[in-house]
């Protein structure tokens, strides 16, 4: 008879941890998906926004500098990041993000859009849209009138 019991009790216990093993992994799953998702969109708006810096300091200072000439620069966008844009006044690039709730405030759904601010005096700067991703090298060519290029190599 208390070999019966002894099995009967430990079966209970066995299901008591298995029935908090369902709601741990019930109520921590959802969390740790949520933490990642936020990690990664977060890596990718600060790693972009750097590499977008990066160039919009290198064309400036490109800009301040006499005649023409050719600058070439190791550039990175995540795989979600995508530069859209140049003009004389911002650089234009678009990451997208995952789809979380509640969103990021400035994000109006999965897209986000933003613009760094760039001096060049009255030149022009043309660009070709690069990405999504991107790991390579960047050309930055100033001609005769003192207008930009920026290419991919």
């Amino acid at each position: 008879m208390t070999l019966s019991r002894k099995g009967q009790i430990a079966i209970e216990y066995i299901i008591f941890i298995a029935i908090f093993l369902l709601f741990f992994q019930a109520m921590v799953k959802p969390s740790i998906d949520f933490a990642e998702y936020v990690i990664n969109d977060v890596q990718s708006v600060a790693v972009t926004q750097e590499n977008i810096s990066k160039l919009a300091n290198n064309i400036s200072s490109f800009a301040s500098s006499m005649g023409t000439g050719r600058v070439t620069m190791n550039f990175y966008l995540p795989r979600t990041a995508t530069l859209t844009s140049c003009n004389s006044n911002e650089i234009a690039y678009r990451i997208e993000i995952s789809n979380i709730n509640p969103p990021p405030v400035g994000c109006p759904g999965s897209v986000c859009t933003f613009t760094k601010d760039i001096f060049i005096g009255g030149n022009v700067i043309n660009c070709e849209t690069i990405g999504p991703g991107f790991t390579g090298v960047l050309v930055i060519e100033k001609n005769d009138t003192g207008d930009f290029n920026v290419s991919i190599q």
